[in-house]
């Protein structure tokens, strides 16, 4: 019965006890080096309370993630202080003001559905 491809003549487990056998026989060095990177994500809530959220798993997409927000941000506060330059009433501007608010908007480069979207 004791053939060359039992544990007891097969080279690999000189030396071991037959209840302890080792996990891995043939494990490359370089497998350990081998992890998986966790990416990491870029978060920006906007004046509008949305949040966005980029995934980057190099140094230089979260540089261009991060540069993209910026811009972004800039945006927001822009026409966070546009608006706050305009009395309120119930959470909205006054029909009076919204030609006022309308032509600032479209000076900083909003879109008309844009201005829409941010004064609804």
């Amino acid at each position: 019965m004791n053939t060359k491809m039992t544990k007891e003549f097969n080279g690999n487990y000189k030396n071991h006890n037959n209840n302890e056998r080792p996990i891995y026989l043939t494990f490359a060095a370089s497998k350990l080096s081998n992890a998986v990177k966790p990416n990491t994500i870029v978060e920006f809530t906007d004046f509008m309370g949305r949040k966005h959220k980029v995934a980057c798993r190099h140094n230089g997409d979260m540089k261009k993630a991060m540069a993209f927000f910026a811009v972004l941000k800039r945006e927001s506060t822009t026409i966070k202080q546009i608006i706050a330059s305009f009395p309120m009433s119930y959470g909205r501007i006054p029909k009076k003001f919204l030609s006022e608010v309308k032509s600032d908007l479209k000076a900083i480069g909003l879109s008309d559905k844009a201005i829409e979207v941010v004064l609804s």
